[in-house]
């Protein structure tokens, strides 16, 4: 295994592996607009009557697949985006417009609100979503954060899914084949010698570019050494399923101009020109259609879907002979399946939905990442830049420095942490009985709050993120829950697919988790005032010295706490009598047809930002579509997972349309599809990332 590389190397170095487009990408960069009209349209007129398969949400997931599947010349594929394009939008493509020009509670947001949360002192919290090509991918903080192997292969096993979602054979591989990596600039270098990185880990020929900011500043070094100085060690190579200590991340930004790198610049803009490829922007599915006079053996067969522009418009239909493909999102998926006649039938019955499958899983098992702050002034304006400048380096500047704490870090010492997990462990059927779910879901609870406890926590993995930001004049300590013991569900609240669904995450229902968070708040704290951060953090403004008792700490939680924009799980990959909803294959249980691919099938929440698993889950969701195609037609490859990226890149492991990769290379293919993370910004007195 190669040494992992502690970049502080020579400029020389640094351009010997640096920045390289593929001819795609550089296409797409100096025509920007080359054939666009062709690929992307907001005239439903302009669709065939029918495709073979039908992509449900443009976010990040949905073009990952989209791209993926549209590489074979003989398959047609239709896009169905409720979002507008976002071409030509600089606060989608400029970095730091995350915070300074923010997406949040825009066009380009969604702009959900949870339901009054009793954790949060009975307050609502938004929960912002990305409703753009890209999704949240366009929206979002850009941080290019890895889970870990010990979550993925807990996870596949749930579905004996090893051979797809295991880090070894399916995550770790499909994660590679997205990333573009880049490595550090000298500058970056100069200010943050910490910066390392592990060649073998990352991927250099995928859509999705990976690198740092053009430049960087010293607090970020502070903060690296002073978390290391605290015992949570500087990890030289967070890449590669130990995702866990203190790092500088990569974020998703093109160093070839400077600006942001989503799932539509990276997978569509260079394949936009595909005539086997549509997307239909500013129109959103109302609901999946089956055919109602046969049932086939292995379930119920989805034909098409419905789809209109608003609440009152002409509800229209558009046929599949293969699938549809859910790539909604956590929020959007579980509410179509809903609206089609799939969750449970109780909650069906009350709004008149015809139950073509009681399961009952749909929109359980939601957990999130539950953030808050220690906020401090700062010491010298020795900072980022507070505004959108203009100058394309400066503004390429987002945070990233992160650390991931383990529980005995967390808990002072290995007694203090068995000690809490002993006492985890008496109580996990009362944290189960005290929700009001389904037995399946019940059943689903208690394995994976086991499985948390056993196999999680009783790890190095991180239950915490402590995440450096500056921003607005402030700099400050983030914390975020990473691993909830907390459960939440996403509902429909009418018939009508234009009402929201309710949105209920059950932040902080068992008390465990703001202990957790409490502790991560009180390491915070210490972090903004070792040395050597201390010499660039002024006084504490919030919550401020005076909160000091545990108490006083989880009712700051509870007052300021809100998302960081990582909803997961509602629509698990677990086993049906486990309130599961997708299979090892991610087909809906009940339907032959009709799968879910997109950062609401996690059975469990991961500890890291959810952007780069999306894309994997989005490449091993198109291959597994492959295959099944390909054993339809009698003409079965080898699975693709580590194979080279759409239209750039290494070889592939199968050929499509009796075309060889060479031959689909040459014809420009890429194109992108997935569904996660969320807007990013900063509210009031915090400023968040995802």
């Amino acid at each position: 295994m190669a040494r992992p590389i502690a970049f502080a190397a020579t400029a020389a170095a640094v351009a010997a592996l640096a920045i390289s487009a593929s001819p795609a990408q550089a296409a797409s960069l100096s025509h920007p607009n080359l054939n666009l009209a062709r690929t992307i349209t907001t005239d439903y007129s302009k669709l065939e009557a029918s495709y073979d398969y039908i992509v449900v949400g443009g976010g990040l997931a949905g073009l990952t697949v989209a791209a993926r599947l549209s590489e074979d010349p003989d398959v047609t594929v239709a896009v169905i985006e409720a979002g507008d394009s976002g071409i030509g939008e600089s606060k989608l493509t400029t970095p730091n417009a995350n915070l300074y020009d923010s997406s949040l509670k825009t066009p380009y947001d969604w702009q959900w609100t949870t339901t009054s949360q009793n954790g949060l002192n009975g307050r609502s919290a938004d929960w912002p979503r990305g409703k753009v090509l890209g999704g949240s991918s366009a929206v979002n903080g850009l941080y290019m954060v890895r889970s870990s192997k010990i979550e993925s292969d807990l996870w596949a096993g749930y579905t004996g899914a090893e051979d797809r979602f295991s880090w070894d054979t399916g995550l770790f591989p499909a994660m590679k084949k997205s990333e573009s990596f880049s490595p550090p600039t000298a500058a970056l270098l100069k200010s943050v010698p910490s910066t390392q990185f592990n060649l073998d880990s990352h991927g250099t020929n995928g859509p999705i570019h990976a690198t740092w900011p053009a430049t960087s500043y010293p607090v970020v070094e502070a903060y690296l050494q002073t978390l290391n100085n605290l015992g949570v060690p500087i990890n030289s190579d967070p890449d590669s399923g130990n995702s866990w200590g203190t790092f500088y991340a990569t974020s998703a930004i093109n160093p070839t101009n400077w600006t942001r790198s989503f799932s539509r610049t990276g997978y569509l803009d260079p394949n936009r020109g595909r005539s086997n490829l549509d997307i239909l922007t500013g129109h959103q599915v109302t609901k999946v259609i089956f055919d109602s006079s046969s049932k086939s053996s292995d379930g119920l067969l989805a034909t098409g879907v419905q789809y209109a522009q608003y609440d009152g418009d002409t509800v229209r239909t558009l046929k599949a002979s293969r699938e549809v493909i859910l790539s909604g999102g956590a929020v959007n998926s579980p509410q179509i399946l809903q609206l089609s006649g799939i969750g449970s039938a109780s909650l069906l019955s009350q709004y008149k939905i015809k139950v073509l499958k009681d399961l009952p899983g749909v929109g359980f098992h939601v957990q999130d990442h539950l953030a808050t702050a220690v906020n401090f002034s700062p010491k010298t304006d020795n900072l980022a830049p507070a505004s959108v400048t203009g100058d394309a380096k400066k503004d390429s500047y987002v945070n990233a420095a992160i650390s991931y704490v383990n529980v005995t870090t967390l808990f002072g010492g290995q007694a203090g942490a068995d000690f809490f997990l002993n006492q985890l462990r008496a109580n996990i059927s009362k944290m189960v009985d005290a929700y009001d779910a389904p037995s399946q879901v019940k059943a689903g609870y208690r394995r994976t709050l086991s499985d948390q406890i056993e196999t999680i926590f009783n790890s190095p993995l991180g239950l915490v993120e402590l995440l450096f930001a500056m921003g607005f004049g402030q700099v400050s300590v983030q914390g975020a829950l990473q691993h909830p013991l907390s459960r939440g569900s996403i509902q429909i609240a009418s018939a009508n697919p234009f009402t929201a669904p309710t949105i209920d995450p059950g932040y902080l229902s068992v008390e465990a988790d703001a202990i957790i968070l409490r502790q991560g708040l009180k390491l915070a704290r210490q972090v903004g005032n070792g040395a050597p951060l201390s010499t660039y953090f002024g006084d504490e403004t919030k919550p401020g010295s005076g909160t000091q008792s545990d108490a006083a700490w989880e009712e700051y939680i509870r007052e300021s706490g809100q998302t960081e924009y990582h909803p997961s799980c509602s629509c698990s990959q677990l086993p049906e009598d486990m309130g599961g909803v997708v299979d090892r294959n991610l087909l809906v249980y009940g339907t032959s047809n009709l799968r879910v691919i997109d950062s609401s099938i996690p059975p469990i929440s991961v500890s890291a930002h959810l952007m780069t698993a999306t894309y994997g889950i989005g490449e091993i969701g198109a291959q597994i579509v492959k295959d099944a195609r390909a054993v339809a037609n009698g003409t079965a490859q080898n699975s693709a997972t580590g194979s080279g990226p759409s239209g750039n890149g290494t070889s592939s492991g199968s050929s499509t349309g009796g075309k060889n990769t060479a031959a689909r290379m040459a014809s420009g293919s890429m194109l992108l599809s997935l569904a996660l993370p969320v807007a990013v910004g900063a509210v009031l007195a915090m400023t968040v990332s995802v």
